[in-house]
This record gives C-alpha cells, structure tokens and sequence, in this order.
C-alpha cells in the first residue's frame, strides 16, 4: 500500500538537514511541515495531526528522547524516527524502549530515510514483542523470513548494532549457540541494509561433502570434473548484489579455506576448472557455534581467515541470558502454531510458566519452537500443561539461578486497572466506537492478568476475535 500523501513532521534545529528532509520526503510525494525546536513540533503535532515524525535528537530547547516522551504519552500510536550523528548503542536502546519505531544516522542518504519512512508508516515496530522482519515482508513477502522475538535489552544492543553496519561492506560473524537463531539475524542485516533488494542466499558449511562444497561455493565451468555437464554458478555470484550467508563456517575444510580468503580479498572467485576469475560484489556473512580462536590455535582454522572474517563480531546470547523475553517467544510460538494447524489458543499452566523460566533450554529458541509446536498439535485439556511437552517426565537440568521474571506476555497498558473507560472526549464530542472498544479491550486484560481466555469471556467475543484485534493494535502501534 502506498504512503503517498501521508503527512511528515520534521523537527531538526539544523537548517540544512532540514531542507535536506524536506526536499527528499516531499520527492517521496509526502506532505512535509518542519519545526526547529521541541515547543514548535508539539504545537504542529497538535494542529496538524502528523502520520510519523522524524526528529533530530539534540535540539535546544531539549531533545528527541524528550519530545519522543511527549508526543508518545499523548500520541501512543504515533510513530516516531529519531535522527542523530551521534547514536550510542545505550541511545538507541532507550529511544526503542520509550517506542520509537528507528533511527537514522546522519549523513543520510536519500533512499535510506524514504524506506526508514516507509516501514515506520507501515506501523511496524523493527523491535517490538513479536519483532517482525518488515523490511522483507514489505518487499518478498516474507515467506521464507522468521520474526525476531523479544524485548530484552541483550536482544535490542544486538540488533541495533547490526542495523548501524548492516549497509558497511565489512564482513559480519555471528556468534552464538545453536538454536539461539543466527541465521534469522543474518536474514535481518540483510533486509535493513541498502542490498535488501538483492538476493539473499544461504549455505550451510556442514551440510555439503568436501568435493561438493568447493563447487556450490564458487561454481564450475562444464566438464571440470564428472558429471560437469553443464557450467554452474557457485553460490558468490548468485549472490551478486547482495548478501551470502556462510553458516557454520568453521566447518570448511583448510584447503577451501585458502580460496575463500582469496574471494573475502580480491572481490573475484575463480570456478572449479576455469580459467578466467568472475568479479563479484557480495556481502558475507558467516556464522558458527565454535570457538574460531581456539581453533586457529590447534592449526585447524586459518589465523588470517579468522582475521578477515571478525571484523564486525556479533554475539547472539543464549535464552537463559534473555530470560524476559521466554513468555514472549512462547506465546508467539502458540500464536503461530495455533493459527497454522487452526487449534485453539490455549494459557500455559502455572507449572509450564514456572518451568519455562527455570529451565536451562540448552537448545535454546529451537528448541521451545519444537516443545511447543507439539504441544498445540497434543494438548487436550484447557491449558497447556508439562504433560503436552514431554512424553515423560521433563528434563531436571534447571538453570543454576531460577529468573526472577514475571510471565508477560504483552505490554501493560498505561492506565491503571480502575481507570474508567473514556465515551467523550474533552469538548464534549462522542469518542468514536473503535476508540471506546479498544479501551474496554485493553481494560478486560489489565483485570484478568493479560489471560486472554478470561478476557475474551468478561468481553462476550471469541478467543480469536480477541486476537485479531490485538494484532490490529500492534500493527497500529498502540500495544507491543
């Protein structure tokens, strides 16, 4: 859908980068307006109700984490793009936390700020509760993309460090445990980055014989070997353009590992049985489970491989390190599973919440994904209870501390629990129905402890009817 025509406040004290917004969002056929302060923008959000507001984050009369504050207390739906030359990880994370959709670092390039513009109206948060890859939903239809999950500081420093170099040409590792979902966020650099229009292609280090693996690499001229019966591409230049996933890269064998620092060097592979090299234009991205340094030391991995490929490290942490974000993954993986076999979304039991927290979940995100696509596929009772994960007795491998760690599975609501439900607004007008319906909504699941099946009951609507609006809500922005 497009957002031509949608309405842009910009807010920057700097009059150059103004003019620069202006005449590139107004190109993007938006209706633009422009303040220079914090005061200004709060009168001109008032008058002129903005669909999204790109603000500078330092400004004199205070700052864009300021405004951001005011504008999202009286405007909770409103999304909100800081603009800074001076983004810190810690910064971006707290303009994430206080809900603002992204953030663009100067100097900016024309195509960058209109497809940040384009995403932050499409309402979609990058780093909500169910942190959906929107840049590749928008473009390919996301089919083959996995949300993002969580709200935890751990995963936010994570991303948003990979969104300030996903556009570099710098090779990125990905570190982490399996399970933890590395190639997920190998699929998340890619589509913030200015290649996400290119192909994505992914190869899997382990997953191919030696004598296979240097071909599905960098490709093969016909008749190099038996069974050549035509030339091929390797997977660098289907690549070309854009982004090559090397997962599990310490498993290459040492003599492919000479030939792919060659490539990582001179931008050109060189086919199995050809004679002239083919330039590419492919960022790399490699991930793995192993201690790369450790393995330079026993001889087994390059130094110099090691070297080139470690240029931007990015470390995935464990579940057991996120702890916040386990009633979050499983509710989306209920959610998911629920919906794809059309099965009734179930609460967990007290003992599942319990367990789910104390749990040492040394498979990590996969490893829930599995417990609980089971579970919605076996449960037959109410709830989902320890029986439905397991067909004995659950693993006794419980976490050395247990996370003190409530079961949110949504993002409070502002108001308190007695807060009577608004019909009017303050001139006296009659607030439209929708307005009213998502107060009585969001009110029912305050008093039941965000337990949706109550909720729905106390409302008179369907489990599912309660779910489809509260996707609508996220989608507005109003609830995470």
């Amino acid at each position: 859908m497009s957002s031509a025509g949608k309405k842009i406040l910009i807010v920057d004290d700097d009059q150059d980068a103004r003019i620069a917004l202006f005449e590139t969002l107004s190109k993007g056929r938006f209706q633009v307006m422009a303040a220079e302060n914090v005061g200004m923008a709060l009168e001109m959000a008032a008058d002129n109700e903005p669909d999204l507001v790109l603000a500078d984050l330092k400004m004199p009369d205070g700052n864009g984490l300021d405004l951001l504050k005011r504008l999202k207390a009286k405007y909770p739906g409103l999304p909100v793009v800081l603009v800074t030359g001076h983004a810190s990880v810690d910064t971006a994370v707290e303009a994430m936390r206080l809900g603002a959709h992204d953030y663009i670092l100067k100097p900016f390039q024309r195509q960058a700020v209109l497809e940040t513009v384009e995403m932050a109206l499409s309402r979609q948060r990058l780093t909500p509760v169910t942190s959906v890859l929107t840049a590749a939903r928008r473009k390919r239809g996301g089919a083959k993309d996995k949300p993002i999950v969580g709200n935890s500081e751990a995963l936010r420093k994570v991303l948003i460090r990979a969104k300030s170099v996903a556009s570099s040409k710098a090779t990125v590792l990905i570190l982490g445990e399996s399970g933890t979902g590395k190639e997920v966020l190998a699929r998340y650099l890619h589509n913030v980055s200015d290649r996400s229009h290119g192909p994505f292609v992914a190869l899997n280090c382990a997953a191919l014989p030696e004598g296979l693996l240097e071909s599905e690499l960098f490709g093969h001229e016909k008749g190099a070997f038996t069974g050549a019966i035509s030339a091929k591409k390797g997977k660098f230049e289907l690549a070309h353009g854009g982004t090559l996933l090397l997962d599990e890269i310490a498993e290459i064998p040492l003599h492919l590992q000479a030939k792919l620092l060659r490539v990582l060097q001179e931008e050109e592979v060189d086919r199995v049985g050809g004679s002239a090299p083919v330039k590419v234009d492919v960022h790399v991205v490699a991930t793995t489970n192993r201690d790369l340094t450790e393995m330079v030391k026993e001889g087994s991995f390059r130094q110099d491989l090691f070297y080139r490929l470690n240029v931007i490290p990015l470390r995935l942490p464990a579940l057991v390190e996120r702890r916040e974000d386990i009633p979050l993954l499983a509710q989306f993986f209920v959610e998911k599973f629920s919906s794809q076999y059309d099965k009734e979304t179930k609460e967990f039991s007290e003992a599942v919440r319990k367990y789910f927290l104390e749990y040492a979940w040394p498979g990590n995100v996969r490893e829930m994904e599995n417990l609980v696509e089971r579970a919605v596929l076996l449960s037959q009772g109410r709830f989902y209870v320890l029986e439905d994960f397991w067909d004995d007795a659950p693993p006794e491998a419980v976490a050395a501390a247990p996370a003190e760690v409530a079961w949110q599975t949504a993002v409070p609501v502002d108001s308190p629990h007695d807060q009577a439900i608004q019909t009017f607004t303050d001139d006296g007008g009659v607030l439209p129905l929708k307005d009213v319906e998502r107060q009585m909504i969001l009110h029912a699941l305050q008093k039941t402890d965000n337990n949706r099946t109550h909720a729905a009951k106390m409302l008179g609507i369907s489990v599912r009817t309660l779910r489809n609006k509260l996707h609508e809500y996220r989608n507005m922005g109003i609830v995470a």
